[in-house]
């Protein structure tokens, strides 16, 4: 009995040892070192340093570099580097920063139903989107949320949105959500309208809408902007399974288009304990910058809550980050003037804001004193004035010298108020893609020809010395770091068509907003963002130069690299 007992601990001791080893190589596999010292030669290095030098060698020690300059001027690094690579001419370019999106959203094409209308997605009609739920059913069983994402009411044969009546078709037994391309609404069935109590009686929340049935008074499955924000935040929160399924397939698509540091521009606590934990882990090896969402900044002000704990060296927690109102083509940003065409909406209809002005400034002015970076989001420009007036009040309230708030979108920026931008001190993030995915509808549907030319206004933020960067927002479109360099450049609408000519900035400029400006916009300009000595190696390999390449679309990444440390080499 004694050596039965002696056998099955020493076996138990075997067997702990084994998961021990199992484990040790786990985290050095999810943990890579860097290469000691690396020599890259031969290439056209893009430095994006303050002169905008180039170069064609650098020196790589661990995770910084180390020297920036000529091949002659590296030799004396090549008899003790331990890796030595022939750039063969390519280009090297900071790694991408994305200034703004929604990390891992990215990812949900593992786990849910894509209802993209081209050019992103397949889907057409409406029972086009009710097949891809159905096999998104069957794919993941259960009674849990079935989630679709992407739907585009504009783009669909019907031109409308889902009913509740159209997603019973699909499930009546567990809770569905097609959640709207622009994330600021969307359409669930009878099973979750009556999981959250949602009946005729309902009344619609501030900054938001519960559509009703003009008839019959009951919901039709519609939920606007804060109507909707409970459901999504509940069907996202996903079984564990799930949320890493998401994660790696995010972390994947963004290192193949070069981005090293990720960014959550609207995170709850859940959210940012998850990207904490993940990083930490391994399972995240870009960087991290988390926006916690307004309440949770103002939870930290107070000292109620330590956002701090969950920060790393390679997860920031930057600005907290408020919703000033919606979606263009959601109908939903708040503007000065009435839309083009109003549809359904009566002939005024200029929208609504998020969330009340008086709120909107006490809470800024909250953030901002208490010394934390300030971002709001900001489609229309009567949501763009809010946000001017509450930074102002904010600013004279506890004057500063630097403090970057940041305007998300600022898609409707007016010349008057890139002006008081200026004076003020606040930096754009502009959606420029808008131009390729919605220019032509906003110029024929919601804005007509003369606000759809200033859109997304770059080059008349350039011409005023306004920093100012470019992001995608994804998931609401995929992460696509050749068509985000493109699109202020060329301003093109998906129909090929040019839409605000003279809005255009340069190739320099634009890079510029996904790398030096992307990192001083977010703080993080002592680390990243340009090549230079003692900042860190995050860096890009492209197969052509930006600056000579006359379709941007058609360059390649080559390789991504957080560290030192390759996370996307493209197949040979």
């Amino acid at each position: 009995m004694n050596n039965i007992i002696r056998g099955v601990g020493w076996a138990l001791v075997a067997l702990v040892a084994l998961v021990v080893v199992a484990g040790g190589l786990a985290w050095l596999g999810l943990h890579p070192s860097p290469p000691g010292l690396q020599v890259w030669m031969n290439g056209r290095i893009l430095t994006m340093d303050a002169e905008g030098s180039q170069a064609t060698a650098l020196v790589i020690e661990d995770d910084r570099i180390t020297s920036v300059g000529s091949d002659e001027d590296v030799q004396r690094w090549l008899p003790k580097a331990d890796v030595v690579r022939d750039l063969e001419g390519r280009t090297v370019v900071p790694g991408f920063i994305e200034a703004h999106g929604h990390f891992p959203g990215a990812g949900l094409v593992a786990v849910a139903a894509d209802l993209n209308s081209p050019p992103i997605g397949t889907v057409k009609t409406i029972p086009e989107a009710l097949d891809a739920l159905r096999q998104t059913d069957t794919n993941q069983p259960g009674d849990g949320w079935l989630i679709g994402f992407g739907y585009d009411d504009t783009m669909l044969a019907e031109k409308r949105h889902f009913t509740r009546d159209d997603l019973d078709r699909v499930s009546s037994t567990r809770p569905i959500l097609a959640m709207h391309i622009s994330a600021h609404m969307a359409v669930v069935n009878s099973v979750a309208l009556e999981r959250f109590g949602i009946t005729a009686d309902t009344p619609s929340p501030p900054g938001g809408e519960i559509r009703k049935d003009p008839d019959t008074g009951e919901p039709t499955g519609l939920l606007l902007e804060t109507a909707s924000r409970p459901l999504q935040l509940e069907a996202l929160n996903m079984p564990p399974l799930q949320q890493i399924a998401v994660v790696r397939s995010a972390v994947a698509l963004y290192a193949a288009q070069g981005f090293t540091t990720v960014q959550n521009g609207l995170a709850t606590l859940e959210q940012i304990k998850g990207m904490s934990g993940g990083s930490k882990l391994g399972l995240i090896p870009q960087r991290l910058v988390i926006w916690p969402k307004d309440e949770l900044g103002l939870e930290a002000v107070e000292g109620t809550l330590d956002l701090g704990a969950y920060a790393s060296e390679r997860v920031y927690i930057g600005a907290a980050k408020f919703v000033g109102d919606g979606s263009i083509q959601g109908y939903t940003g708040f503007l000065s003037e009435p839309y083009y065409r109003t549809g359904e909406h009566p002939k005024d209809y200029r929208g609504y804001p998020n969330i009340d002005a008086d709120a909107l400034s006490a809470q800024v002015k909250s953030i901002h004193c208490s010394g934390q970076q300030v971002a709001v989001h900001g489609n229309g420009d009567a949501a763009i004035d809010q946000f001017l007036d509450a930074w102002e009040a904010a600013l004279g309230a506890c004057p500063a010298e630097d403090a970057r708030p940041i305007l998300v979108h600022a898609q409707m920026a007016r010349p008057d108020q890139l002006e008081r931008m200026k004076e003020l001190g606040a930096t754009p993030s502009f959606f420029s893609a808008h131009v390729y995915y919605w220019g032509d509808r906003h110029r024929d549907i919601f804005l007509g020809p003369e606000r759809a030319a200033r859109i997304s206004p770059a080059a008349s933020a350039t011409a005023l010395g306004i920093p100012f960067t470019t992001h995608l927002d994804t998931p609401i479109v995929p992460i696509d770091s050749m068509l985000q360099l493109w699109t202020p450049v060329a301003r093109q609408t998906s129909s090929g068509q040019t839409l605000g000519p003279d809005e255009r900035v340069s190739v320099e400029q634009a890079l510029r907003a996904m790398t030096s400006d992307a990192a001083w916009q977010l703080r993080l300009e002592e680390q990243l963002g340009s090549i230079e000595p003692g900042k860190l190696a995050d860096l890009v390999i492209l197969s052509n130069n930006p600056l000579d390449d006359e379709d941007l679309r058609d360059i390649e990444i080559d390789q991504t690299l957080v560290g030192g440390v390759t996370i996307y080499e493209k197949p040979r």
